[in-house]
């Protein structure tokens, strides 16, 4: 690492330069290459290690054969928490109908969106230290870590979200007096669009102003900005309810609505608020520091050294201060278990906190720059040197090779369960035959089958009903599928049902898609030498059956 070296960062622009850009590409074309290799002699096609990328398949289909933004044709549903990755995937879909070349150009867009953040990050630790080595650290950090490897293939928005939020950081941070850059307000707005989370950019961004504003003495507006930011929120939040009556997508009603701060103030439940506050946003750091903790250990405790020296500079600079990253990094993960619980930070790889991921890399290697500063001697600096890229190197390796392999896993569980009975429904069932299931996207995809989300995520059948038994009965009789499709160890009981009629299943003895959240194995006192990342395969079996409601619900007879 080297010296910090602010005015000599100012002095001169910071430029990635076509050598530098050119290795970052490298190093994640590579990545892309081992991953997808892996893959395909494996598996023998490409597919997704989640079944929720093919919903936005899906979406984007219908949305290229002009059937709007909805599930079933004729159906409009906001049930995509990032429309601007599934308007991305529309518009490639309008050249191809080819489900396999669709999945390897998810693939190539999340690689394109990680050499993004990669080159933002550089970027962002140049400026920051003055250093364009420091700035190369970072940006091969955050092209290396292993939960961006798996987000690149994932077919998901992840590495959409990081690249914006990086990018709207660089850009807000670029104009440290005066008015800073409205196109950095833009991508907060646009981040909003790719992942409902990034609205808390905004909110540090607006904290941040005022603390440089009265704090630090500097000359700052930034409304200009911040109305920009709040058109296109509003944008964000009319498209939810004009599809779906609300100003949220479908699929955050599903999951958070009613544990959310938003439901509890509705419903006047004053007394969650402190839970909330304490406990649910006490979880979701803690989850968020396991979550770095596993992407990379030594990284992980460089974190605290970068956010130490960055607030340290900015208090020492309050001309040209700014705290955006330490708030960022601090109070992202707990401010989404305060307003929005559901899942973990580590759930899906740190899926929902992606691109807070990716700074806290960038932090980690500015704070290798403050240590190498703060060390007197040169011998022990060399040492300590050697030591951490020695530790981070074996760590990228051995986690890559990890979630490579893990990422293969899943994804030929999703190809083996999902995908083969939308692929079986197509083939066997009539055309205009309605399908019930848990799991949508494949099946939804392949079948071109009506279907109705059992849980809500894309459809509106079943809002407002309780997951229970009776909810579900309810929904049965109004609407009355023709198949269902479950995993009955979900349902205990209904297997025998005597109205469902067994017609296909897919049993997979080594399901690892829905236990996709890694847990290391390390063979060190300290776990900085991380040898594995294990998954544990459980047995799945999804079953196809037949509905015959009358003999639950038989017709009335006419008088």
């Amino acid at each position: 690492m080297f010296r910090p070296r602010a005015s000599a960062g100012r002095r001169r622009a910071i430029r990635l330069g076509w050598r530098r850009a050119l290795l970052l590409a490298a190093v994640v074309t590579g990545l892309f290459v081992a991953y997808l290799s892996v893959e395909l002699s494996r598996n023998r096609e490409p597919g997704f290690p989640l079944d929720d990328s093919w919903i936005h398949l899906t979406f984007a289909r219908n949305l290229s054969r002009g059937w709007g933004f909805a599930y079933n044709q004729g159906q409009p549903a906001a049930g995509s928490t990032a429309p601007l990755w599934t308007f991305v995937l529309a518009f490639f879909h309008l050249f191809t109908r080819s489900a396999a070349a669709m999945v390897v150009i998810a693939k190539l867009l999340g690689a394109t969106f990680l050499f993004a953040s990669a080159a933002f990050a550089f970027w962002i630790a140049s400026s920051t230290t003055g250093s364009e080595r420091t700035g190369l650290a970072a940006g091969m950090a955050v092209a290396t870590l292993g939960p961006m490897g798996w987000a690149m293939m994932s077919g998901m928005e992840v590495t959409l979200s990081a690249a914006l939020t990086l990018a709207g950081i660089y850009c807000y941070l670029k104009f440290r007096t005066g008015r800073p850059s409205t196109l950095a307000w833009i991508l907060f707005g646009l981040a909003a669009w790719a992942r409902p989370e990034s609205l808390l950019l905004a909110v540090f961004a607006a904290i941040d102003s005022l603390v440089r504003r009265f704090a630090f003495r500097q000359r700052l507006t930034f409304w200009r900005g911040f109305g920009v930011w709040f058109v296109l929120v509003l944008a964000w939040m009319g498209f939810n309810y004009s599809l779906s009556g609300s100003v949220f997508p479908q699929t955050y009603l599903a999951k958070a609505g009613k544990t959310s701060l938003f439901a509890a103030m509705a419903a006047g439940n004053l007394s969650q608020l402190p839970e909330l506050l304490t406990v649910a946003a006490r979880f979701y750091f803690a989850e968020f520091c396991v979550h770095l903790w596993r992407a990379n250990p030594v990284l992980c405790l460089l974190v605290p050294v970068g956010l130490v020296g960055i607030a340290a500079a900015a208090f020492r600079r309050r001309q040209e201060g700014s705290l955006m990253i330490p708030l960022v990094v601090l109070g992202y993960a707990p401010l989404i278990g305060f307003v929005s619980p559901s899942y973990g930070a580590a759930f899906q790889n740190g899926r929902y906190i992606g691109n807070v991921t990716v700074l806290a890399a960038v932090v980690a290697v500015v704070g290798a720059a403050y240590l190498w500063s703060w060390i007197g001697r040169q011998s022990l600096r060399i040492a300590v040197t050697a030591l951490l890229l020695a530790l981070t190197v074996f760590n990228v390796a051995t986690v890559s090779v990890a979630t490579i392999r893990n990422t293969s896993q899943a994804e030929s569980s999703i190809n083996r369960m999902q995908v083969t009975l939308g692929r079986w429904l197509a083939l066997k069932t009539p055309a205009g035959a309605t399908v019930a299931c848990e799991d949508v996207g494949a099946i939804g995809y392949f079948s071109g089958r009506h279907v109705f989300d059992l849980y809500g995520l894309v459809t509106k059948e079943m809002r407002g009903r309780p997951l229970d038994r009776e909810g579900f009965m309810s929904f049965f009789r109004e609407f009355r599928p023709d198949y269902l499709v479950i995993f009955p160890a979900s349902f205990p009981g209904l297997r025998d049902a005597p109205f469902l009629k067994e017609v296909e299943y897919a049993d997979v003895p080594d399901n690892t898609a829905s236990q996709v959240d890694f847990e290391p194995n390390p063979k060190t006192v300290a776990g900085l030498l991380t040898l594995d990342l294990e998954v544990k395969p459980v047995h799945s079996t999804t079953v196809v059956f037949k509905c015959d409601w009358d003999l639950l619900w038989p017709p009335r007879s006419g008088n």
